[in-house]
């Protein structure tokens, strides 16, 4: 059953769901608007009996970030309110009782960056670029980006990618755990049912637990919520308005550090 929604595409078959991000004209960048679409997607499919794993794609590109234009209108007290909608969608990802799979085709920068790594396993299109280039905005990871890519791929390489803002390809992401496996571009989406498949056959009491277990964290919860206010303390800095005008303007930002 192809079930289709303005911003979010569902498609369930054989005991799988999956849940395609469909803004493609604006490379799938998430607004307010989308990301409640896809928490209400997310509801639905955990309250689905018939659903054994999911996998999270986008349309033409996985997901470019936030919604930038929106961003630029926000107050630090509105900026926080949009973190934690963020926060909400991409947690319950994570404790989602069913296994979830990132099938990340093009980009997923940002907070796509930050939806694939809410989810359990990352399968990448070769052409596939990540990144979280939030600092270049005068910004941090607004959605989780620095307790998980720190979880997953260390310290050490989670700071080089936070701190510079590099975009990586699938390759490199890959070989620093930030990413499951590499297919060819064409074999995505095969490979994400194969994988998809597999999970579906398993125990959902044993994988609702295994997964439970693997998460179970208090502290980084606390920290999870420290990056929320962190965040929307940015939107109060002159040079996170920089950043967003550069960004628009298509220049350099000039940072000045207020």
């Amino acid at each position: 059953m192809d079930i289709r929604n303005e911003l979010i595409k569902i498609d369930k078959k054989n005991g799988i769901g999956v849940v395609a991000l469909n803004r493609h004209e604006a490379m799938n960048a998430l607004n307010t608007g989308m990301l409640h679409e896809l928490g209400d997607t997310i509801a639905r499919l955990e309250s689905d009996e018939g659903i054994k794993a999911v996998i999270v794609t986008g349309v033409k590109n996985f997901c470019a970030g936030a919604d930038v234009k929106e961003l630029k209108e926000k107050h630090p007290r509105e900026a926080e309110v949009f973190s934690r909608l963020g926060h909400n969608v991409f947690n319950r990802i994570e404790i989602m009782g069913k296994p979830v799979i990132a099938a990340v085709n093009g980009y997923a920068l940002g907070a796509g960056c930050e939806l694939a790594l809410a989810c359990d396993l990352r399968i990448a299109g070769e052409s596939a670029k990540f990144g979280t280039p939030e600092v270049n905005l005068g910004l941090i990871p607004g959605f989780g980006g620095t307790q998980r890519l720190t979880r997953l791929v260390g310290i050490g390489k989670a700071k080089e990618m936070i701190l510079t803002g590099k975009i990586i390809d699938a390759k490199e992401a890959e070989s620093i755990g930030l990413v499951n496996r590499v297919v060819k571009d064409e074999e995505l989406m095969d490979k994400a049912w194969e994988i998809a498949q597999v999970l579906a056959q398993k125990s959902p009491i044993a994988v609702r637990f295994a997964k439970n277990l693997i998460n179970s964290n208090q502290e980084m919860k606390r920290r999870l919520d420290m990056e929320i206010i962190s965040f929307s303390e940015c939107f109060a800095s002159e040079d996170h308005m920089e950043g967003i005008n550069a960004f628009l303007e298509k220049r350099k930002p000039r940072f000045r550090g207020i």
